[in-house]
């Protein structure tokens, strides 16, 4: 009885095919959008880890406990050979780097201007930072004591060019002031106004000798063999690691309102399933309430002639499930050939700077296997719900009457 349902089911959907295409096409592309919707915001949320790991903060990083909340260059990172040794025999960390920081003002023959100092090792930083790939003029840091990058803002605002003297002056760690002159050797460009306006790098052991902190780190930025590593909740990193009088933070802590931004388009992500499973649902109840009110006269006769009522209900449904695979088929043909497109020629959306860091680079879409299949199934379920009410209701049409009206 069942098989003979299924079959004039999927007769009773091919009688109107137009009706059937559009509803298909409509499921589809609601379908679509919303594979697209995800394999795009797992880009975007890919972007925006990847731009604030990879520009100069490091999946991890080790300080002194209070010294990111107060700046103070006295706190250093106790025991950082011990540190060093943890890292080096530690699974999860693939590179690691040591800085000092530091507040400074930077002088140059005509004008003043406060910048962040970071002594930076140029061994090391390139595992971390783009600092080396973002110095677009002149060189990288090789290890002169004299060399320093600044940012191409400061050195505008400044009037510097390559080759020019500038003194840096900073607090020492014990007391009193330190100054020390440098030459301009690299202009970088990092595409925000903390690095290229404020900031000035010099070699770490420049930095040492000019804060009487020789030897010292203020933070340690650590490389993990996946940025995502930093997300799972019970990671033990920051325990192992927070020793000493350090404090060990991943990512997601020291940027929350990355984490915050990823957070928010899970839920703009599922506001938007519900508002087109919504839409898709009313669309099938509608298509199915047509087809009922166009078929009254055969329900009439089905029901005179002694079909049950879960039978006619049971077909509409099936009716519904067979929307559901074609809208489903349909969805996932354009929803994976849109989502590969895009997925190499990727959707620019010009360069914005977001707490510091720079998204200037295009959103590539990014197909989920694991969880992308969800959609089809869902979608198929939902159209296969949306047809129990107008089920209900010819199911429990009287024989006379549906006859009659449909005279």
């Amino acid at each position: 009885m069942f098989a003979r349902l299924i079959l004039i089911s999927w007769r009773n959907v091919m009688k109107n095919r137009r009706r059937t295409i559009i509803t298909g096409v409509a499921i589809g592309v609601g379908l679509a959008a919303m594979m697209f919707s995800d394999a795009l915001f797992a880009g975007m949320s890919t972007l925006m880890i990847e731009s604030t790991t990879d520009t100069w903060m490091g999946d991890a990083q080790i300080h002194r406990e209070g010294f990111r909340e107060t700046a103070r260059i006295s706190l250093t990172i106790q025991q950082p050979l011990k540190i060093d040794s943890m890292l080096a025999a530690d699974t999860l960390a693939v590179a690691s780097t040591g800085r000092l920081i530091s507040p400074a003002s930077l002088q140059s023959a005509m004008e003043m201007k406060p910048v962040t100092l970071m002594g930076v090792n140029n061994r090391t930083e390139s595992q971390i930072s783009m600092l080396e790939t973002a110095t677009s003029t002149g060189s990288y840091l090789s290890g002169d004591s004299m060399e320093i990058i600044i940012g191409y803002k400061l050195a505008e605002d400044m009037d510097l060019v390559m080759g020019d003297i500038a003194v840096i002056t900073a607090a020492m760690a014990d007391s009193g002031f330190s100054s020390r002159m440098f030459r301009i050797s690299g202009i970088c460009k990092f595409g925000s106004d903390q690095y290229d306006r404020y900031t000035a790098f010099v070699n770490i052991q420049s930095a040492g000798s000019l804060l009487g902190l020789t030897g010292e780190l203020h933070e340690i930025a650590i490389r993990f063999q996946n940025p995502m590593i930093a997300m799972d909740p019970d990671l033990p990193f920051q325990t192992v690691f927070s020793v000493h009088g350090n404090k060990a933070e991943v990512w997601p802590v020291l940027a929350p309102q990355i984490t915050s931004m990823i957070k928010m388009t899970s839920v703009s992500l599922g506001i938007q399933a519900a508002i087109l499973f919504g839409l898709v649902l009313f669309g099938i109840v509608n298509s199915l309430f047509m087809s009922v009110y166009e078929r009254m006269y055969e329900f009439g006769v089905m029901k005179a002639v002694g079909t049950s009522k879960r039978a006619i209900t049971s077909m509409v449904l099936l009716e519904a499930f067979w929307l559901g695979v074609a809208g489903s088929l349909i969805g996932a043909l354009i929803g994976f050939g849109v989502n590969h497109y895009f997925a190499g020629v990727g959707i620019s959306f010009g360069e914005v700077d977001f707490s510091g860091v720079m998204f200037d680079k295009p959103i590539y879409t990014t197909v989920d296997w694991s969880r992308l299949w969800i959609y089809p199934v869902a979608t198929l379920i939902f159209t296969t719900l949306a047809g129990i009410y107008p089920g209900i209701h010819a199911g429990n049409l009287n024989p006379s009457e549906a006859i009659r009206k449909s005279l």
